[in-house]
């Protein structure tokens, strides 16, 4: 629920901090003291569009805040998971700021956000319906929406099976169309492939193919020097008078002449001795490198080749060897993909014929379970209008057939209402405006209000044009909404103020020359005293606040049964 709504210096509001609890709030105070501000500021904070006009004049900012407890809206925390805002104490902090030169900043628990998801987290939070504002209730596109959720989790399932399987069969329709309008474009594609993919497969090419390639040129390429430098280490290790190895072994032998006199001698020779056995095992290695050494031209030739055509691939598939073996893999994927039965466009017709009339089950399955909803739709809506004392007054689901298959279906779902006796069904979009509709959208939103799953339900002068037995019949519907989503109500009928939970007085004074906005929280004598105000004016007669305390004595004595 909103539990507290802090407004300063927007529009002739200079500041107002309101607390509110659960049940059904009203405001009522005289036409232009501030009510629809106020509900304009919680617009505000769920996603309307704001102007620098709003800012209070002489001010350079507007800061509006509205502070919610979600605890227990799994769908609404999930959401602001989703957007990387952390609620973990169940509360959501919406703050707004409005700057003179049409800047604004969003944040919500301390997040910066922007306005369109403010807007999409806003359209769980509040609803605000006003004479000229029913928002999901007139748009057609909706009707179906409200149908299934109304029809719960058997519906749902229903619904799921058959969106599973149209995925499906749009998934095929689509591959079958492509095919069938870009046939050239694809045989071309299809021989490109398969040019590449033989290429690439003669080639045979390995992944350090062509640093070994390398490798072997470089000795080839450098044959003559390698072998000088091998006859030369050769001779230096082994020459016919002052060779290495020769040396070490002098060396070796004279100190291991010595090594019994000091272990320092000792360790000496055995370094020497090291050395020299390490001298021998290399000039082995010498000998077998000299011995392996070989010049092939052909061979040379071969390799120059094979680094040409590896190199021409690179230019054309990749950068390396690596590269060019990853294209190769997107190649076969891909002519598997465009060679496979899928690719025989007979084959996939068969297969979309069949899931055809699979669907076409599923669909008529889903028609009858809706049309079984529809009916209990119709028929709680039709005693939410006779509560209302719309006599005369008929709901239906018009269902619609379509050509083909949509993801919610193959019908069209439409209310329709009749509002008085003759006239005949017609849209609810058609509908006339003023008292009736009010009353006919409040019967909808009755009906609606616990699949919805709105927080806060706002009522904007909603009962105009209607009094008495109406008036009546419409506050206690307000309180049957109540007891699954917070309400506000702005109201003037003093029947829908008396059944209210909670009581708000707006009032507008002046000081220093400037209008302020001023909202009392009133107790129940303040209560009595605004009702009696609103049965007979400024001057409260004894008669109408007597009558106040009569509607406040019948609503809290039905509140309480």
């Amino acid at each position: 629920m909103l539990e507290n709504l802090v407004i300063e210096n927007f529009a002739i509001i200079e500041k107002i901090d309101l607390q509110f609890e659960d049940g059904m709030t009203v405001l009522t105070g005289e036409t232009g003291a501030g009510k629809s501000i106020i509900i304009g500021a919680l617009l505000l904070l769920t996603g309307g569009r704001a102007s620098s006009e709003m800012v209070r004049h002489g001010s350079k900012k507007a800061i509006l805040q509205a502070v919610f407890s979600i605890t227990t809206n799994q769908s609404l925390l999930t959401l602001l998971s989703q957007h990387g805002i952390e609620a973990d104490d169940g509360q959501m902090i919406i703050y707004r700021e409005l700057n003179h030169n049409g800047r604004s900043v969003i944040r919500i628990n301390g997040v910066l956000i922007n306005l369109k998801t403010l807007s999409i987290i806003g359209r769980q939070l509040v609803d605000i319906q006003g004479q000229n504002d029913t928002q999901q209730l007139l748009n057609v596109d909706e009707h179906i929406q409200l149908l299934d959720a109304f029809g719960g989790d058997m519906l749902l399932q229903v619904k799921s099976a058959y969106q599973s399987e149209f995925l499906e069969f749009r998934a095929i329709t689509q591959r079958i169309r492509k095919i069938q309008t870009s046939q050239q474009e694809m045989t071309q594609r299809l021989d490109l492939l398969q040019f590449q993919q033989q290429e690439l497969m003669e080639a045979d090419l390995s992944l350090n193919e062509e640093n070994d390639l390398l490798d072997a040129r470089g000795k080839l390429l450098n044959y003559k020097k390698i072998a000088d430098r091998l006859q030369n280490t050769q001779f230096a290790l082994n020459g016919e008078q002052t060779g290495a190895i020769d040396l070490l072994a002098e060396a070796m032998h004279e100190l291991q002449e010595i090594a019994a006199y000091d272990n320092t001698y000792a360790e000496l020779a055995k370094t020497i001795a090291d050395s020299y056995y390490t001298a021998q095992e290399v000039g082995r290695d010498v000998d077998e490198q000299i011995g392996a050494l070989t010049y092939d031209e052909s061979e040379l030739l071969r390799i120059e080749e094979r680094l040409q055509l590896i190199h021409g691939l690179e230019r054309k598939y990749g950068t390396t060897v690596a590269d060019v073996l990853a294209f190769q893999e997107k190649v076969n994927a891909e002519l598997a993909t465009l060679v496979d039965d899928s690719f025989n466009v007979d084959k996939l017709q068969v297969k979309q014929n069949s899931l055809r009339q699979s669907l076409r089950q599923k669909a008529m399955r889903l028609r009858e379970v809706r049309q079984q909803v529809a009916r209990q739709l119709e028929q709680d809506v039709n005693q939410q209008l006779s509560d209302l004392l719309m006599t005369g007054s008929e709901f239906a689901v018009h269902f619609e057939p379509i050509e083909g298959f949509i993801s919610s279906g193959s019908d069209s779902v439409e209310f329709y209402v009749q509002t008085n006796i003759g006239e005949g069904m017609a849209p609810l979009v058609k509908i006339a405006s003023g008292g009736e509709t009010a009353r006919l959208m409040l019967a909808l939103k009755t009906t609606f209000a616990k699949q919805q799953h709105i927080i806060s339900i706002v009522f904007d002068e909603a009962d105009t044009g209607v009094s008495g037995r109406v008036a009546q019949a419409i506050a206690k519907k307000m309180l049957t909404i109540a007891a699954d989503s917070q309400v506000f109500a702005i109201t003037h009928l003093p029947q829908v103020a008396a059944a209210a939970t909670h009581h708000f007085l707006i009032a507008k004074t002046t000081e220093h020359d400037r209008t302020i906005t001023q909202v009392s929280s009133l107790d129940e004598s303040g209560r009595e005293r605004a009702i009696a105000m609103m049965l007979s004016g400024d001057k409260v007669s004894k008669t109408a606040l007597a009558n106040a305390k009569d509607l406040r004595r019948q609503y809290t004595k039905d509140a309480t049964k």
